[in-house]
């Protein structure tokens, strides 16, 4: 049996497949949260933006609102606004703990999410919105360049 190589193109374009409006929450509109929360340990976010033909401007100008709010944030980090083709975005950022991904999603940066007519307009779907439990990582380098620790 030849072994199959999954590529970017073979695979799913992300966890959820097939998300679409109709499974948005009243809760909070605009956005799907999929995974537990409040486990110990190092916490992330992955956040899946599919924007709808056109609106991918918008796309990028809410990442930089974002970028902007997180930037103000001591707790979250790094952060990164990710492009993997012309419509599909991400986000993945990283916490210390349960309660700085809280803060986070209270903060300056977690609260673009809640400008629901926006994601309305710009999206094909809701925002997919993963918690994760980071188990390891390469930490001291950033982008080719050494990191001074912060403590």
């Amino acid at each position: 049996m030849a072994d199959t190589i999954e590529t970017a193109t073979s695979l799913p374009p992300n966890p959820n497949p097939q998300p679409s409006w109709s499974l948005d929450d009243p809760v909070h509109p605009g956005f799907l949260v999929h995974g537990i929360d409040d486990t110990p340990g190092n916490k992330a976010y992955y956040i899946h933006l599919e924007a709808k033909p056109g609106k991918e401007d918008l796309v990028a100008g809410f990442l930089r609102d974002i970028n902007e709010g997180v930037n103000k944030e001591p707790l979250t980090g790094p952060w990164f606004a990710l492009r993997y083709s012309k419509t599909t975005f991400c986000i993945f950022e990283t916490f210390p703990h349960a309660q700085a991904r809280h803060d986070h999603d209270n903060g300056p940066g977690g609260h673009n999410f809640l400008r629901s007519e926006l994601l309305k307009e710009m999206l094909a779907y809701p925002a997919q919105i993963y918690r994760l439990d980071v188990l390891h990582g390469k930490f001291g380098v950033m982008l080719g360049k050494t990191v001074a620790p912060t403590s």
